[in-house]
């Protein structure tokens, strides 16, 4: 049975070190692309995605996000605050939301991440939302095994990519993360669907050797007891931008110009 997802997590403790120094003073969220802060292009992607109540997880040095959104009744929208200072690594904010998702299947977006449909095609979350599972879905974009960003969380093999539609949504089962002599690679696009099941998986998981909780881990184990996830992959002209680093940045300021 279809579950109506209306709830978000957005990931946006992290401490920016890759744009330091401006990241001491302003959120790397809060840069501003095309005249809009990237959180705001974010709010925005939500609502498209019918998304309506939002929990913004941050640190204690992140006041200006709540001073920013507020209540979220400017965009129609209820918006809740959690603080994180403790927590390392992306399955940390997942973790600390666990209350506040009710046990219902949310949307995991991550803050610093822009992602725009081509022209007035329909927003990639809003085809996650609906198109993938209650479970366990991710957005992907398609990279070539030759020339894959670096910093990306990789899933596994692909088709390549055809014009104008790209590839299908695709189901991994034990083959995730087996990529090996592929073409073509999976790689997140820093937004899941994800059901209650995360938490669990996330206690059970051992942090790796720099201490952070990585949720691919918990995902993967949680996979190898028999369940699947479904990658619903970003079309060919959809545009992204993991904002974590100036080149990228300086890539969606470039491109998403007033």
């Amino acid at each position: 049975m279809t579950r109506t997802i209306t709830r978000a997590v957005v990931a946006a403790a992290g401490a920016g070190t890759k744009m330091a120094p401006i990241t001491r003073i302003i959120p790397k969220e809060m840069l501003p692309v095309g005249g809009t802060p990237i959180l705001e292009h974010l709010v925005h992607e939500l609502r498209a995605a019918d998304i309506t109540d939002v929990l913004f997880v941050i640190s204690s040095r992140k006041g200006q996000i709540p001073a920013y959104f507020g209540s979220g009744a400017e965009h129609g929208m209820d918006f809740s605050y959690r603080v994180q200072d403790d927590g390392a690594g992306p399955g940390a904010p997942v973790l600390d939301a666990e209350p506040w998702t009710r046990g219902e299947p949310f949307v995991l977006a991550f803050g610093d991440n822009v992602i725009r449909a081509a022209a007035e095609g329909e927003v990639p979350l809003r085809r996650l939302v609906h198109g993938g599972t209650a479970d366990c879905s991710v957005l992907t974009r398609v990279f070539p095994a030759d020339n894959i960003p670096p910093h990306e969380t990789l899933l596994g093999a692909a088709t390549a990519p055809s014009t104008g539609t790209g590839p299908s949504s695709v189901v991994f089962g034990r083959d995730l993360l087996d990529h090996t002599g592929a073409r073509w690679v999976h790689g997140c696009a820093a937004r899941w669907v994800l059901g209650s099941f995360v938490f669990e998986a996330l206690r059970d998981c051992p942090r790796r050797a720099n201490g952070e909780l990585y949720l691919i881990d918990a995902v993967r184990r949680w996979i190898s007891q028999g369940h699947e996830l479904r990658a619903v992959p970003l079309l060919p002209t959809d545009l992204r931008f993991n904002c974590d680093n100036w080149e990228t940045y300086h890539d969606a300021v470039a491109t998403l110009r007033v």
